[in-house]
């Protein structure tokens, strides 16, 4: 008979997650994981598989907490493009914002690592075009985006524009002035968005 899980899943995933974040998947050995999340080696083996299993899993709780929860909270009402800008300023907002995109920085460390890392960056990466893409045509539709705008070419445009500052704003540590001048382009992208 198995032995019951005894740890809360829900913390070691959001500890591990912060760890991938902050140093990457190459830089962080499973002896790291096991101080952030005081578990032993047998208990992630377990429950996980593999390092890569335990890493999977966390791309998948990122994308459903972070990336569906921003695009909830500053996709879904009110302007579309005061939505938009927020939603990208917000990537630059809080303890871990130095640290940029946890799928951004997966794709740019490991490219295709594996399947399954791959898959889900992949998948992140598509539900946030997709939230875009319903967010422009719910601006078309309430006359706030112009009648013209091919709203999926702009939501992939949008994406690998905020993708672009996540990288870039790395090698600039994300400095106050760099962001306003990055931001002032998006502004300006997104004025031209209007109808």
């Amino acid at each position: 008979m198995a032995r019951p899980q005894a740890f809360d899943e829900s913390i070691v995933t959001k500890q591990a997650m912060q760890l991938f974040w902050r140093r990457g998947y190459r830089a962080t050995a499973i002896k790291d994981v096991e101080r952030a999340t005081g578990l032993k080696p047998s208990s992630l083996y377990n429950r996980f598989g593999s390092k890569d299993g335990l890493f999977t899993h966390v791309l998948g709780e990122y994308i459903e907490q972070v990336v569906i929860g921003r695009c909830r909270k500053f996709l879904q009402a009110g302007s579309v493009v005061d939505g938009i800008q927020q939603y990208i300023r917000g990537c630059f907002v809080g303890p871990l914002a130095p640290f940029g995109c946890l799928l951004v920085n997966t794709s740019a460390e490991l490219g295709p690592h594996s399947d399954e890392v791959a898959a889900q960056v992949r998948r992140g990466m598509a539900v946030a075009a997709k939230e875009l893409e319903r967010a422009l045509l719910r601006g078309q539709a309430a006359g706030e985006i112009y009648a013209g705008c091919d709203c999926a070419f702009q939501a992939r445009h949008i994406g690998l524009l905020m993708n672009g500052i996540l990288v870039n704003g790395k090698s600039c540590q994300f400095k106050p002035q760099w962001l306003e001048q990055t931001f002032a382009i998006v502004d300006q992208h997104l004025e031209g968005l209007k109808s």
